[in-house]
């Protein structure tokens, strides 16, 4: 379906701004643009700068703390709202007008619930189908959109299935109601890149088949090209530059969309920065290690690894492969069913109480998914001085000034630092996590994706921010991602993890697609194409 030229969408001078204690600070000023019928509209910027605040302000999600000051919004040619009112009957345009796929598709999905429940629930809710047809439904729409096994997805548990099938998953219910407009906030962020091409592939079908129109926001640049008509580039709450999309990425006007495309082509064109390290002691070891949850499905099978003293070794894999368990097994977080994990020769894997405690002070782990990891009670300053208290380290003014110079050091500054989790963007979140991590200054930094979340700028500034201090204080890094750019520009070495298992370790610049058709190659070739599509 070609792109019409009439608009569907259109937002006018939206003003949002949040109340803190006695302070309020804009993080929205004057935003307008539209939408045609059947075009996608890419919403790119840095962690922070507004998008996520925008998609809720347009689906009546934002919090308390949030205060629109004007805007008027039009979808189609009837419905007109005011977003200043505050009653606004919401539950009949979110979902029916305007529909909204998260970020994170698991935690969006009820875990009690299977595939099919989800959907009953859904459709009867909305009168959609009869209890008989419920099935019906679903299973029509699914093998419309490309689903294999459609029986077996009805009846998984969203925590049984991969998160590029949860993603897609919420995109299938997000179509049960024939939105006029979908708003599809950073979906692919936390997916590797094969299913990054599954969800993108989805979009661009449904687009162009029904007509859909989308309001995708994300900060990958190879992402936004790969998939958008137009670009809006938001800095600070301001639209700065919007346009055709090959006009905006390959021809860029306003300084700061040049700098973004700068940050990513310094990740995207470095191959190795390191050389290969001369052998050194190892300091992590990894030996015939099994894991599994239900005793029949193996996650880890005789792994096999060693992380060297002031080694960055990086571990590859697609989602599902069992990086994060693996990360789980070293910190003590999971039990390994057989197998040793020794810390400096010592084997830490049955380690209780005090034993275990200062294990956990010189091997600390980044979370992939920052804001779950967060007391959303606390503020930043807070949350990053709780390793200091736990372990009595120095004094109250001692702690608070360290806490500072850290979150400084990772881009949280100034109010920022008293702003709770709820009030952060997931990339703020994230740099919090990572200065809650580095302020015991750890041996073993074990970052599980803690980049994939962060746009290119902030991506490149953590990065950069890792190595120099992995070269002032010399710890090691086991750095997990399912971003070959991000592995092959921070690692000395990359070891890739395909079914439970490791299938090759090489040096970082020498890692290249081969003739097989793995999973890993396919996880190879998807990154590979993502990048070719900028060029």
């Amino acid at each position: 379906m070609t792109k019409s030229t009439k608009t569907i969408l259109q937002v006018n001078q939206l003003h949002v701004r949040y109340q803190q204690k006695r302070q309020s600070f804009y993080v929205l000023q004057n935003l307008t643009f539209d939408i045609k019928e059947g075009e996608i509209v890419t919403l790119l910027g840095e962690s922070g700068s507004g998008k996520s605040t925008l998609a809720k302000a347009l689906t009546g999600l934002l919090p308390p703390s949030a205060y629109i000051d004007n805007g008027t919004l039009q979808i189609g040619s009837s419905l007109n709202i005011d977003l200043r009112r505050s009653d606004m009957g919401w539950n009949n345009i979110r979902g029916k007008e305007i529909g909204m796929i998260f970020q994170d598709a698991q935690q969006a999905l009820n875990p009690v619930l299977t595939i099919r429940e989800h959907f009953r629930e859904l459709l009867l809710y909305h009168q959609l189908a009869s209890p008989d047809e419920v099935i019906t439904v679903s299973t029509n729409l699914l093998n419309k959109l490309n689903f294999t096994h459609v029986p077996d997805i009805l009846n998984s548990y969203p925590h049984e299935l991969s998160g590029g099938m949860c993603q897609r998953i919420c995109i299938a219910l997000t179509l049960c109601l024939k939105p006029k407009v979908m708003i599809a906030d950073e979906p692919t962020s936390a997916l590797d890149t094969v299913n990054q091409k599954e969800v993108l592939h989805l979009l661009k079908k449904m687009q162009e088949e029904w007509g859909l129109s989308v309001l995708f926001i994300t900060h990958d640049i190879a992402v936004a090209n790969a998939i958008s008509h137009q670009v809006i580039v938001l800095n600070k709450g301001v639209i700065v530059e919007k346009g055709d999309s090959k006009m905006v990425l390959n021809h860029p006007q306003s300084l700061y969309t040049r700098q973004l495309l700068s940050a990513r082509s310094l990740i995207a064109n470095h191959h190795g920065k390191f050389e290969r390290l001369k052998k050194r002691d190892p300091i992590l070891e990894i030996k015939e290690v099994d894991k599994s949850f239900d005793q029949k499905t193996p996650v880890l099978s005789n792994v096999n690894l060693i992380l060297h003293r002031h080694e960055i070794l990086g571990i590859l894999g697609q989602s599902g492969c069992g990086k994060s368990t693996l990360a789980k097994c070293i910190t003590g977080l999971e039990k390994t069913n057989q197998g040793q994990i020794l810390y400096n020769g010592a084997d830490i894997c049955r380690l209780k109480g005090k034993a275990k405690r200062e294990v956990c002070k010189h091997i600390q782990l980044v979370f992939q998914d920052a804001r779950a990891s967060l007391n959303p009670r606390r503020t930043a300053l807070q949350l990053v001085q709780e390793p200091l208290r736990y372990f009595h380290i120095g004094k109250r003014k001692e702690r608070e000034d360290l806490a500072t110079f850290y979150l400084n050091q990772v881009g949280i500054s100034d109010e920022t630092q008293n702003r709770r989790p709820p009030q952060l963007s997931t990339g703020q979140c994230q740099r919090v996590a990572i200065a809650r991590a580095l302020i015991l200054k750890p041996d073993i930094l074990i970052c599980d994706e803690a980049v994939s979340a962060l746009d290119m700028t902030v991506q490149s500034q953590i990065l950069s921010l890792l190595q120099r201090l992995h070269s002032q204080f010399g710890f090691s890094i086991l750095m997990i991602s399912h971003d070959i750019q991000v592995l092959r520009y921070f690692c000395h070495t990359i070891a890739v993890l395909q079914d439970g298992q490791f299938s090759k370790v090489s040096p970082a610049n020498s890692l290249a697609v081969e003739s097989e058709q793995s999973s890993t190659q396919r996880l190879l070739s998807s990154a590979y194409d993502l990048e070719e599509s900028l060029k």
